[in-house]
C-alpha cells in the first residue's frame, strides 16, 4: 500500500508518460463521440455501454489492456469498500489496500473519490440500459410476453442489482454529492419503469390501472424487495425469483397464471 506521496510503479508510470499526444486527441474525440441510444419517451439518453464508466484522469489517455485491468481492480475495489463502510466513511486509502496499489496509481485513473463514485455510477446505468432494450424487445417473437421472458428479465435486473447493490441502497443518499448522479440514477429507474409499462397486457376486468404508475411500483417493489432480502440476510435464491416473476406477471400479463 503506497501514501500521498508515493509514485505510480515505474512500469505503469513509463508506460503511461509514453502516451503520445497524437493518442491523446484521439481519445479525447473518442470520449466525446461516443454512442448512446434515446429512449423513446425523450428523456436524456442512457450510456450504451460502459465505455464513459472512467475516471477524468483516464477518460484523457488511451487505456491499454493493462490499463484497463488497473481501473477495473480499483472500481471493484471501491465496490467492497462502499460495501464494508459506506460511501461516506470510505476513503482512497480504503480503496487502495484493497485493490493493493499504490496512491500513485489511483491517482493516474481517478481524480478523487468523488470521480471514482461517478465511474461506478455510470458504468451501472450502462448496464441497466441493456435491461432496458430488453424491456423494449419483449417477446422476441412478437404478442404478449411469455412467463419464461419476464423471469429472464427478472433474473437480469436481481444480477445487476446484487452487482451494484452498495450503490443501489443508498443511491437517495447521492443527493448531496453530485447532482448529476442523481441525474443519471433517477433516468436510468424512469426510463425502466416506461418500458416495464409498455408491457402491460390490457386490462379486461373494467378495474382501473395507469401503466406508468404500475411500471414505477413494479419497479419499486422489485428494488425494496431486494434492499430488505439483503438487509435482512436471506438469500435471493430461486424461490426468489420465480415469485417475484409470477407476481409481475399476474399484474401485468395474466391474472391467472
Amino acid at each position: 500500500m503506497g501514501s500521498p506521496g508515493v509514485q505510480p510503479d515505474a512500469a505503469t508510470a513509463t508506460q503511461e508518460r509514453g502516451r503520445s499526444a497524437g493518442a491523446k486527441k484521439t481519445a479525447t474525440a473518442k470520449a466525446s463521440s461516443r454512442s448512446t441510444s434515446t429512449p423513446p419517451n425523450g428523456s436524456r439518453a442512457l450510456p450504451a455501454s460502459d465505455a464513459d464508466a472512467v475516471g477524468a484522469p483516464a477518460s484523457k489517455r488511451v487505456l491499454r489492456s493493462q490499463g484497463r485491468r488497473t481501473m477495473r481492480k480499483l472500481l471493484d475495489a471501491a465496490m467492497v469498500a462502499f460495501d464494508q463502510r459506506g460511501y461516506h466513511n470510505t476513503r482512497v486509502n480504503d480503496v487502495v489496500e484493497i485493490a493493493k496499489t499504490s496512491h500513485g496509481t489511483f491517482y493516474l485513473y481517478f481524480s478523487n473519490k468523488e470521480d471514482l463514485l461517478r465511474a461506478l455510477v455510470t458504468e451501472a446505468a450502462g448496464e441497466a440500459h441493456s435491461l432496458y432494450d430488453e424491456l423494449n424487445t419483449l417477446p422476441a417473437d412478437g404478442g404478449k410476453p411469455q412467463w419464461e421472458d419476464v423471469h429472464r428479465w427478472v433474473t437480469a435486473f436481481s444480477e445487476l442489482w446484487q452487482r451494484y447493490a452498495p450503490l443501489f441502497r443508498s443511491w437517495t443518499d447521492l443527493t448531496g454529492i453530485d447532482p448529476e448522479l442523481v441525474d443519471i440514477m433517477r433516468e436510468t429507474f424512469t426510463d425502466m419503469a416506461a418500458a416495464l409499462a409498455k408491457q402491460i397486457v390490457p386490462d379486461s376486468s373494467g378495474h382501473f390501472m395507469d401503466p406508468d404508475v404500475a411500471g414505477m411500483a413494479t419497479l419499486a417493489m422489485l428494488d425494496r424487495f431486494h434492499y430488505f432480502l439483503d438487509f435482512s440476510g436471506r438469500p435471493i435464491d430461486d424461490a426468489a425469483l420465480e415469485t417475484m416473476t409470477t407476481m409481475v406477471y399476474r399484474a401485468f400479463v395474466d391474472p391467472n397464471a
